[in-house]
């Protein structure tokens, strides 16, 4: 499953993304940023970088698999933060009862 599309991810979320990589090319990293923000073609991205559309693809594929991990992060925040609203919307929406004088 993708996790990124081209041309629709922004310049410092695929530079976050690739900072939790060991891509260090710089020309790998501009064609991944390329595409990922401009939605330009792999092959046109890794041409005007001047780099194997294979090395792209390589890049690529650890890119997704970041990807995925923080996605998998993020379900599992959502959920806590999911339930743990749940439980504070349970004792807000729980009527007090008067305390009995004896």
């Amino acid at each position: 499953m993708n996790h990124l599309l081209p041309g629709f991810e922004s310049k410092q979320r695929v530079e976050l993304l690739l900072s939790l990589t060991r891509i260090s090319s710089p020309e790998v990293i501009a064609a991944l940023t390329l595409h990922y923000t401009s939605a330009l073609p792999a092959e046109r991205a890794a041409a005007r970088h001047g780099i194997e559309l294979s090395n792209f693809m390589r890049g690529q594929k650890k890119l997704e698999q970041i990807a995925a991990t923080v996605e998998a992060i993020k379900a599992i925040d959502w959920a806590k933060l999911q339930s743990t609203h749940l439980q504070s919307s349970a004792l807000l929406t729980t009527p007090l009862q008067p305390k009995q004088v004896a």
